[in-house]
């Protein structure tokens, strides 16, 4: 999968301008290792990047899953589906990550890197995950519904209880209420 919104939601060399800031997490820690990220361009959230992943520095996770809403619609018969990319790597200018769904819930998803690219939740943390948690394995997922979503996120919590889930999430619009209902926050 390309990227398709570095230079237009994030700087072409956004690892170089990554910082951290203050590292109070409290109005984005849902849960032990859930934690909500803006869903919005860096030029609207980079403050409240810099201070979720602040609070992340020094933290070891064995598996990263960015979770996010699908914004562009199901895909013909297929719309109460979680959506994944190919496994492979993500690629920006400055910044490259390892991206895979586990076996565990492999079987769960429709795979479309076309569906995938077009939705910047990952994106728009990826600079961040590559600086802090280089080679870390890297799961984006993308929920229309909260049934599939719930169903997913029981596996995920039960296999991966040292993972980070970072739901992507627009406060105001409340686009990725599926995941967050999912995990029960």
């Amino acid at each position: 999968m390309r990227p398709s919104v570095e230079g237009i939601m994030y700087p072409v060399n956004a690892c170089s301008q990554v910082l951290f800031g203050n590292s109070d997490d409290s109005e984005h820690r849902l849960d032990k290792f859930v934690y909500t990220v803006p869903h919005a361009s860096w030029s609207l959230c980079k403050a409240s990047l810099d201070s979720v992943f602040s609070a992340l520095r020094g933290r070891e996770f064995t598996r990263i899953f960015v979770l996010g809403p699908l914004h562009k619609g199901p895909i013909g018969e297929a719309e109460a589906c979680v959506y994944a990319p190919e496994d492979g790597v993500l690629e920006g200018s400055d910044w490259s990550m390892e991206l895979a769904v586990p076996t565990e819930i492999s079987s769960m998803v429709v795979r479309s890197d076309d569906v995938c690219s077009e939705e910047c939740s990952l994106e728009i943390v990826a600079p961040y995950l590559c600086k802090l948690f280089p080679g870390v394995p890297v799961c984006h997922l993308l929920g229309t519904e909260t049934g599939s979503c719930s169903r997913i996120a029981e596996i995920l919590r039960r296999n991966f209880s040292s993972g980070l889930f970072l739901i992507s999430n627009n406060v105001r619009t409340n686009c990725a209420f599926m995941w967050k209902e999912a995990f029960s926050i």
